[in-house]
C-alpha cells in the first residue's frame, strides 16, 4: 500500500500523463488509434488539392507612386536603364546666427549636398569610378514628367559634380554645389530644385535616402568665414501643388525614369524592374473549402522564367502582400496602391535572382484563413506580389501568367485542408 505522500505523487504523475496525451492528440490531427482513450478510432484526414483558383493576374507599371519610393534610385546602364533623382528645397532659410544675433545671408563661403546612400556590399562593390552630376531642374512646365525634367540636364543648368573612387564610397557622399546659385535662391526667396545624374564607364546603381523612410539629402550652407558660425542644414520640402500637402509632401524627393524596360513580354507577369511594377492576383476559391473546412496550408505556385536583361544575379526578396482596397475600387492600378506591409498575416517572402527559374511557392495560408465566413463583397480574394527593391533596384522578375501557352506553367493555388469533422460519440 502507498502512504498518503506517495499516493499524492502517483496521482500527479497520472494527471501529467493524461495532459501530455491530450496535447499529443491536439497537435496531431491524424492521431487516430494512437489516442484510444480520447479520440477512439477517429482520424482526421488531410486533403491536398490544387485548384485553378487564379482567375486573373495583371502587372501594373509605375508602382510605388512617384515620391513614395523607399530609396531614390540612381542607375546608369547605357541605353538600357537611366534613372535620376529630383530633390526639392522649396524653403531655404535667409538668415544665420552669429554671436547671438540673427544676420541676413549676403555671402556663402561653401555649399554642398550631403547624400546618404546604402553602402555597396561585397557582392555589389563598384569596379570603376562614378561621378554624380547636379543640375538645376526648376521649371514652369509640368515638373513631375520625366521627359520634361530629363531635358533640363544640360550644360547651361550644371550646378556641380564630384567623382568618387570605388574605395571611397561610404554611407554619406559630399557633393559641392554652386554657391552663386544657392545665394541667388536665398536672396530672391525662391526655391532650389536639384537633379542628380549618375555617370560611369560601367553599369552601376546607387540608392539614396529619402524623406519618406530614411535620412534624406541635406543642403549644408556655410554663410560666413567665421569658424564660430554653425553651418546651416536645409532638408528637402515641396510646396507644390499648393495647399495639397498629401500630394506635395511626397514630392520633396523622387525618382524619374529617363530610360527603362517598360514592357513585360506577353504571357508573363513582372515584379520589380524599371519602372518598378507590381502584380495583382484574383482568386476564385470554392466556398466549400474556404467556409466549411480548416485550411492548414495554401500555396501560390508560380513558375519563374529567367530574365537576364539587367542585374541577373542580384538576389532580392519577393513579397506576397494583402490588397487592402475594398471591392468598390475596381481599377487594379489604384488597388495596388493600397497594400499591406511585408509579412502581414504571416505571409513570407522568397529570395531569388532574376536569372533563376523553376517553381516558386508563396505561402498564403494566413491570408486565406481571413476569408472564412466573409463574402467576396466584403473580403475580395486578392493578393499582390512586390519586390523588396521596388523603386530602388532595377532587377525585374518574371513568372508565367494565366495566359501562358502551356497550362502547366500557369499560376495555381494548392490548398491543404481538414474536411468538416463529425464530432460526437462513436
Amino acid at each position: 500500500m502507498l502512504d498518503r505522500k506517495h499516493r499524492k505523487s502517483f496521482g500527479l504523475l497520472i494527471g501529467g500523463a493524461v495532459v501530455a496525451l491530450i496535447g499529443a492528440c491536439a497537435d496531431n490531427p491524424e492521431a487516430g488509434k494512437s489516442c484510444p482513450l480520447l479520440c477512439p478510432q477517429q482520424s482526421i484526414t488531410l486533403r491536398d488539392t490544387t485548384v485553378d483558383a487564379v482567375v486573373s493576374d495583371s502587372t501594373v507599371n509605375g508602382l510605388p507612386a512617384i515620391g513614395e519610393e523607399t530609396f531614390l534610385m540612381l542607375s546608369s546602364h547605357g541605353d538600357t536603364v537611366d534613372t535620376r533623382a529630383i530633390v526639392r528645397f522649396d524653403t531655404i532659410t535667409q538668415s544665420y546666427t552669429k554671436s547671438g544675433f540673427d544676420s541676413t545671408i549676403v555671402h556663402i563661403d561653401t555649399a554642398q549636398l550631403l547624400v546618404p546612400i546604402t553602402s555597396p556590399d561585397s557582392v555589389h562593390r563598384l569596379s570603376a569610378p562614378v561621378t554624380i552630376e547636379l543640375y538645376n531642374v526648376d521649371t514652369a512646365a509640368t515638373d513631375t514628367v520625366a521627359s520634361i525634367l530629363g531635358s533640363l540636364f544640360r550644360p547651361d543648368r550644371f550646378l556641380g559634380s564630384k567623382t568618387f573612387a570605388p574605395e571611397s564610397i561610404s554611407d554619406t557622399l559630399k557633393i559641392p554645389i554652386s554657391t552663386d546659385t544657392v545665394l541667388d535662391r536665398i536672396t530672391k526667396g525662391t526655391h532650389l530644385r536639384v537633379g542628380f545624374r549618375l555617370v560611369s564607364s560601367r553599369g552601376v546603381d546607387m540608392r539614396i535616402g529619402t524623406t519618406q523612410s530614411s535620412t534624406p539629402v541635406t543642403l549644408r550652407i556655410k554663410p560666413s568665414l567665421d569658424t564660430s558660425v554653425t553651418p546651416l542644414l536645409v532638408t528637402p520640402v515641396s510646396n507644390t501643388p499648393v495647399d495639397q500637402t498629401f500630394l506635395s509632401g511626397p514630392l520633396a524627393d523622387y525618382t524619374i525614369v529617363v530610360k527603362g524596360n517598360t514592357v513585360t513580354r506577353a504571357g508573363l507577369i513582372g515584379v520589380g524592374g524599371v519602372p518598378s511594377r507590381r502584380t495583382f492576383f484574383r482568386f476564385d476559391v470554392p466556398s466549400r473549402i474556404v467556409d466549411s473546412t480548416t485550411v492548414v496550408r495554401a500555396s501560390l505556385l508560380l513558375t519563374q522564367t529567367p530574365n537576364r536583361r539587367l542585374s541577373p544575379h542580384d538576389s532580392v526578396f519577393i513579397y506576397p502582400v494583402p490588397v487592402l482596397a475594398g471591392p468598390t475600387i475596381t481599377d487594379i492600378s489604384s488597388a495596388l496602391q493600397f497594400i499591406g506591409v511585408n509579412g502581414q498575416f504571416g505571409l513570407d517572402s522568397i529570395s531569388m535572382a532574376p536569372s533563376d527559374s523553376g517553381i516558386r511557392s508563396f505561402e498564403l495560408v494566413g491570408l486565406v484563413r481571413t476569408w472564412k465566413g466573409q463574402p467576396t463583397t466584403v473580403s475580395p480574394r486578392t493578393v499582390a506580389l512586390r519586390s523588396g527593391g521596388e523603386g530602388s533596384l532595377p532587377a525585374e522578375f518574371n513568372f508565367f501568367s494565366t495566359k501562358a501557352a502551356i497550362a502547366a506553367l500557369r499560376p495555381r493555388l494548392r490548398i491543404t485542408y481538414i474536411p468538416p469533422f463529425p464530432y460526437g460519440l462513436p
